[in-house]
């Protein structure tokens, strides 16, 4: 469980550069990973999380082992993961809808 709270605080912490990047990334210098890479890594982060999360329920509903806290600490995770990534989409068409008024 403390992993997945690390992949959210890691891929979305102000100060700290996305899964993927590395030094070379802030420098201008090219580096391995692509920005398509990076985005499709971060779609399958949020994607794990909520996998966790379902199971998580799952185990709730089962009466395994599992505090409400615990199911209700991972839903929490999982909205705030694709709410993060919305916003990144939303930021991303932004983006290209202004590229795309640029006059040449």
């Amino acid at each position: 469980m403390t992993d997945s709270i690390n992949q959210i605080s890691n891929m979305f912490s102000p100060g700290i550069p996305p899964v993927g990047f590395n030094d070379n990334t802030a420098n201008n210098v090219s580096s391995d990973v692509s920005f398509k890479d990076m985005m499709l890594q971060s779609l399958e982060n949020v994607n794990q999380i909520q996998l966790q999360s379902q199971q998580s329920i799952e185990k709730g509903l089962l009466g395994e082992d599992i505090t409400q806290a615990e199911v209700f600490s991972s839903i929490k995770k999982a909205d705030l993961a694709l709410r993060m990534m919305v916003q990144m989409r939303n930021k991303l068409l932004e983006a290209y809808n202004e590229i795309q008024r640029m006059q040449m």
